[in-house]
């Protein structure tokens, strides 16, 4: 079985960098994962302190409210306030900001004394706008601390060898691995990562070196040179302010530039590094010192898709659902790290946004302290929030040219967004779900951390940095029939992808060098890692040998996974495949593989059943569905009193069909259809309620005991 493996500091200190040696965790005696579902998980020791946090009880009740007067909305076609008819002038409606990004959207400002929530129904009544909602303010989710005390020289969050760090001791190990990371890549300058935040100050001598600089725009000229719809966005844009200017000394600005150097703070001679010190950070500015609004997330988000960005540090949120904000993120093209959330509570009962759109593209992030406990305040949830990362105490760069501690799910962010880039500086072709994936699929599994976050564990920068192509969903395309690869105790797994048709039929065959112990896995479409038993369609796991096999029919299309998974020894194997197109002539019980049961089905054990049961449904929404390459088909079930009336469509064309019968008669053909053509066919058998003429009402059974396809 695949197993994971598992201050305010003066401007002119050295931050040395040391080869790290990390310490091998205790792990049980393997298991093969089809059989027994298995990850290591770190045991945690015992908190040795309770640690002040820096997130206060007026911070963690804080709630969205929304800016007064005005309201988002998506109109169904383009802005037109006028074609609201009397409702301009009732409301008194116009036009503030339209979206650079979304011609259908606009803020609208109005006059007329009402709450934005009213509003916004009357404008949703109209029938005119896809929707309408308040302009909700959204918040940083950090605090800030400044300690006097110059010697607190280390980063806990990047090598935590248990060292005392603002007035604590940490545990050695609770950390991402960055110095292992570091030693495939630091980063590359292509890669940028969009910071939208406060601003972030582009002078500070540690992080001057890092800031994107727009080669389409000639600076300071006054012209918008690359026609993006903004005028000398050099290094970024302000959207709180809608200027060019990046960072204000008057806002204070401490929370973007906090975040933009744990991403990418230079290494060097001079105050901190940052989780890749060679890639580049985008400024985006939205929030100034009281929060910002949901208008200006989006344009935010929206600019940096313009800009061709692939990875964006959200380190805010609110408490409200806005449809402007998940249509943005969702159509972004980006990975949208964000923060859970400061006021300690499940997501599962408690509204964070954006941390809790159910979106593929979001990764949202907890935060642990230097003992990998999960922070006090931290927000958590199994279900929308994806890993933790180190948020309590963390050190990084602040405005004119100093430095200090903060801590919040804030901090934890960057600490992801920052790995996310160095995974991309390592593998320019992976795609947003392929970071995603490889980041939960990465992570140290902490026990502290099994009941707090989706994938249980806190961010490996090493592990996602070096796991290979071949090692991981979605692996390398199976080319040909047959292919040989070594497998040993450092590569134990190699991942093949190969695209399956509703109906086929795939054969895999493995042999393995003698004293071996090889096995192999079949992942369905929706599995995400073949590091655990999650997603197995079908395996083959016999003890003390590398001869296996695997027989399969796929009940429907999409993109399957062969893993290929050393659970003993090394050496050589061979995986041999044959792929037919689906099920043909022969006889399939009702337990068959490549049948699709949709809705309520209930097994029926009988020995007068051809394979010693059936199946029955009796609820709307009921729905078998089977694929077949043949000339005809016949149906064969239980034909009694309480059953009714099938409705059975081949290749569209649909008829109802009678089970009822005054006695029972078991393998009783109901349905037979012949001449079709030599090819593919999909027949489905849905339940109607219908009961036949005469029947009780209660009759409205349908089952299938078999089906047998015709050459």
């Amino acid at each position: 079985m695949k197993k994971l493996k598992s201050l305010l500091i003066s401007a002119g200190l050295l931050c040395t960098l040391i080869p790290f040696q990390a310490q091998a965790a205790g792990v049980d005696e393997p298991v093969k994962k089809g059989s027994t579902p298995l990850s290591p998980i770190l045991q945690v020791p015992e908190k040795k302190q309770e640690k002040q946090s820096f997130a206060t009880a007026s911070q963690r009740s804080k709630t969205s409210a929304y800016k007064a007067n005005e309201v988002i909305v998506k109109f169904k076609s383009a802005v037109q306030v006028q074609n609201l008819g009397a409702l301009e002038k009732t409301l008194g409606l116009s036009v503030k900001k339209t979206s650079k990004g979304n011609a259908k959207l606009a803020l609208l400002g109005f006059t007329s004394g009402l709450k934005a929530e009213e509003v916004a129904r009357l404008l949703r009544a109209t029938g005119k706008v896809e929707y309408a909602e308040p302009n909700y303010k959204l918040y940083p989710a950090a605090t800030p601390k400044s300690v006097s005390d110059t010697y607190f020289n280390y980063l806990w969050g990047l090598k935590n060898t248990g060292q005392y760090v603002n007035g604590y001791y940490g545990t050695a190990g609770m950390d991402i691995k960055a110095e292992a990371a570091w030693e495939k890549t630091k980063g590359n300058a292509s890669v940028v990562v969009g910071v939208i935040d406060s601003g972030t100050d582009i002078s500070h001598p540690d992080l001057m070196n890092n800031i994107w600089v727009n080669k389409g725009e000639v600076p300071s000229d006054y012209i918008d040179n690359d026609k993006n719809g903004y005028v000398d966005d050099v290094n970024g844009w302000n959207f709180y302010n809608d200027n060019n200017v990046v960072y204000n000394y008057w806002h204070g600005d401490k929370h973007g530039t906090h975040v933009s150097g744990t991403i990418a703070a230079s290494s060097n001679t001079t105050g901190v590094v940052g989780v890749a010190p060679n890639v580049k950070v985008m400024p985006i500015k939205f929030l100034g010192p009281d929060g910002g609004n949901t208008f200006d997330a989006v344009e935010a988000i929206n600019y940096a898709k313009k800009m061709g960005v692939k990875i964006t540090n959200n380190s805010w949120g609110g408490s409200q659902y806005s449809s402007a904000l998940y249509e943005a993120i969702r159509d972004s093209n980006a990975l949208f790290v964000t923060a859970a959330g400061n006021e300690g509570y499940s997501l599962d009962w408690y509204s964070q946004y954006p941390a809790a759109f159910d979106l593929d593209n979001i990764v949202s992030v907890a935060a642990i302290d230097s003992d990998g406990y999960l922070a006090d305040f931290s927000n958590y949830s199994t279900a929308y929030v994806d890993l933790a990362a180190p948020g309590d105490h963390i050190a990084s760069t602040l405005p004119e040219n100093s430095y200090g501690f903060m801590s919040g799910t804030s901090m934890a962010t960057p600490h992801v967004s920052g790995v996310a880039a160095l995974m991309l500086s390592a593998n320019t072709a992976y795609k947003t779900a392929d970071l995603k994936a490889k980041l939960l699929a990465s992570v140290t599994k902490l026990s502290t951390l099994t009941n707090a976050v989706k994938s249980g564990g806190l961010l490996n920068a090493s592990a996602a940095v070096f796991i290979q192509t071949d090692n991981e969903i979605p692996g390398l395309p199976f080319k040909g029939t047959s292919v040989t690869n070594t497998l040993s105790s450092s590569d134990k797994d190699d991942v093949y992808a190969i695209a399956l048709s509703q109906g086929d039929r795939l054969s895999v065959s493995m042999s393995g060098a003698a004293g071996t112990d090889f096995d192999v896995y079949l992942y369905g479409p929706g599995a995400k890692t073949v590091q655990s038993s999650d997603g197995i369609v079908a395996y083959s796991e016999k003890n003390k040998t590398s001869s296996e096999g695997v027989v399969y029919t796929a009940p429907k299309s999409g993109t399957y996974y062969i893993d290929a998974s050393a659970f003993s020894g090394s050496g050589q194997y061979t995986l041999k495949i044959q792929k037919s197109a689906g099920t043909g002539a022969g006889t399939y019980e009702n337990n068959f593989s490549a049948l699709t049961y949709m809705g309520t089905w209930n097994t029926i054990s009988s020995s007068s059943a051809s394979g010693s049961s059936y199946a029955v449904a009796n609820t709307k929404g009921a729905k078998l569905e089977f694929v077949f390459y043949g000339t005809g088909v016949s149906l064969r079930g239980v034909k009694a009193n309480n059953q009714g009336i099938a409705k059975v469509t081949i290749d569209g064309a649909s008829s109802e069909v009678s089970l009822h019968a005054t006695s029972s008669a078991y393998k009783a053909e109901y349905y037979k259809k012949t001449g079709l053509s030599n090819g593919r066919h999909v027949l489905t058998i849905e339940w109607t309620g219908k009961v036949a003429k005469g029947a009780r009402k209660s009759a409205s059974n349908v089952n299938i005991d078999s089906i047998t396809v015709y050459k």
